[in-house]
């Protein structure tokens, strides 16, 4: 958050008008720090587009035999799915499994398999120094490739934690490996050579130096060493992260079978991906959506949830329930044509869900709407959100510049005086608005409520501009373009996006969770987009 502004001072100058603009702290609030960087690096890291699977893509020098590997020798400069056989490319693409670009991925070395590359204390100060730890799910084990514009061509650069890069900090045996910010140096690009289901990493500043854990116990030093085909320079790689990305989604998983079109300002626009949760009780769908997963640090907020996913879901943690039950699960399908994300307190832990189309379905522009009934906000504890991140998060470009639209949010009166049950907060977060965004308030007529009715809350969406409503689309209540950002500023919102609907527990503006006992749902009716025709 910037310094120019307090919680206090936002707090203490909201308005209570419908149509005044303000300024709030929002999901953004204290993604500027957490444990000195900024929140989008908490996000479970995403692989780049172009980093796809390049399987077979050619062989090249190096000192491997052909006993070593496959075929004629290992394999330089590809990548492959963990799950795939990469050791018969005529089948890996028919293995079932999907390529690893649609998901971050962890490395583990051979000779101590349990462990996880992991950067050290989660800090991205220059050379932070990487190791092997105990996998925890967190952005700091969750690692992302990217070989577009990499020197020499067709190496890579890992990252984690936003644009920050894998270096190796000398060219000679023993040189510490490090995480340092990306600056295209030979230092962090990185040959990856298959041999077997198992790769070696080669740095590019130095010949016949490989990636290697320096021993087998927790916080073990990662190095570059000499190639020998030790197991500790031989890694395995697996899609296992904070999310529980499938790369699945589209309009075939979210039909929008009788479902009308709507007209808004003379401009008739169909609905092309919709979410109707109708049929049984049953764990929502996971060819439509994605789950972020575990505590993440809290997400950059302070929030005190482990979110879940549905039983079976990939990299679950230990407090989500492993077999489906209304009476149990955090997030479900009730029977009754909704969707319900319901916080639960197990043996002392809270438990949540966050879905996301990240890696599936994007957006951009057209009417983008959820029907939803929110919990009882007059008591602090919880956070209810229904979000969207600009897609080009995934590809290096950083929060806030990628941007933010928050179509909805609330929060208790009693946490900076939020709207509560009287109305919610619909926020824009850019690079130089940052944490603070552009924000306003929507209030409900008098009788009505957030928690005792669905409201339908969305965007109306163009070129330049943002309009928010809450249940008429022919009345926005807030509409931004360029011109509401400061001089200096760039709208990030003319490029595809994804959405997230959570219930967070405490946090900035979850606010305590000491006296919170027994919170309501976060119910959904449905969530649609609409295009123009």
């Amino acid at each position: 958050m910037p310094e120019s502004s307090s919680p206090a001072q936002i707090a203490s100058n909201t308005p209570q008008k419908k149509e005044e603009m303000i300024t709030v702290i929002s999901k953004g609030i204290a993604k500027a720090s957490l444990l000195g960087r900024p929140w989008y690096c908490l996000l479970a890291v995403m692989l780049l587009p172009s980093s796809y699977s390049l399987l077979a893509q050619g062989t090249a020098p190096g000192g491997h035999s052909a006993d070593e590997g496959i075929w004629s020798g290992a394999i330089h400069r590809q990548l492959c799915f963990a799950t795939a056989d990469c050791g018969n490319f005529d089948r890996a693409t028919a293995a079932g499994t999907a390529p690893i670009s649609i998901g971050s991925f962890t490395l583990s070395p051979r000779n101590a398999p349990t462990l996880v590359f992991d950067d050290s204390g989660a800090g991205t100060s220059a050379g932070n120094p990487i190791d092997i730890f105990t996998s925890n799910s967190t952005g700091a084990q969750a690692w992302s490739v990217n070989n577009t514009g990499v020197t020499p061509p067709g190496f890579y650069n890992f990252a984690a934690l936003g644009a920050f890069c894998v270096t190796a900090s000398g060219s000679t045996s023993g040189s510490a490996v490090v995480l340092d910010p990306c600056a295209g140096t030979l230092a962090q690009a990185w040959d990856p050579v298959l041999i077997g289901n198992s790769y070696e990493m080669q740095p590019a500043n130095s010949t016949n130096l490989c990636l290697a854990a320096s021993g087998a116990e927790v916080g073990s030093a990662v190095d570059v060493e000499t190639c020998t085909g030790a197991p500790s320079q031989l890694w395995s790689l697996a899609v296992e992260t904070n999310s529980s990305n499938t790369g699945k989604g589209g309009p075939s998983a979210s039909p929008c079978t009788g479902i009308g079109d709507l007209s808004v300002a003379g401009v008739a626009y169909k609905p092309s991906w919709c979410q109707e949760f109708e049929g049984p009780a049953r764990p929502p769908s996971t060819d439509a959506w994605n789950f972020d997963l575990g505590n993440n640090n809290g997400w950059g907020n302070g929030e005190a949830e482990v979110y879940c996913g549905p039983p079976g879901v990939w990299g679950n943690p230990s407090q989500c329930p492993t077999t489906f039950s209304t009476d149990t699960a955090p997030v479900y399908i009730d029977g009754n044509g909704h969707l319900v994300i319901q916080p639960r307190n197990i043996n002392g832990t809270w438990i949540s869900a966050r879905l996301n189309t990240d890696g599936g379905q994007t957006f951009q522009y057209g009417i983008l709407e959820a029907r939803i009934n929110l919990p009882d906000l007059t008591n602090q504890g919880i956070w209810p959100a229904f979000w969207a991140l600009g897609n080009n998060i995934n590809s290096g470009v950083p929060w806030p510049t990628a941007g933010e639209v928050d179509i909805l949010e609330d929060w208790s009166p009693q946490v900076f005086n939020g709207a509560g049950d009287t109305g919610e907060n619909s926020t824009i977060h850019t690079d130089l608005t940052g944490g603070d965004g552009i924000s306003d308030r929507y209030l409900f007529p008098n009788g009505e409520a957030v928690n005792t009715a669905f409201h339908t809350y969305g965007i109306i969406w163009s070129p330049d501009k943002i309009q928010f409503f809450v249940d008429d689309p022919s009345k926005p209540f807030f509409t931004t373009t360029p011109a509401s950002l400061p001089s200096g500023d760039v709208w990030p919102f003319n490029q595809p996006i994804y959405v997230l609907m959570n219930e967070a527990i405490g946090g900035t503006l979850g606010g305590s969770i000491t006296n919170l006992t027994n919170p309501g749902p976060m119910t959904v009716d449905y969530v649609r987009w609409y295009t123009a025709r």
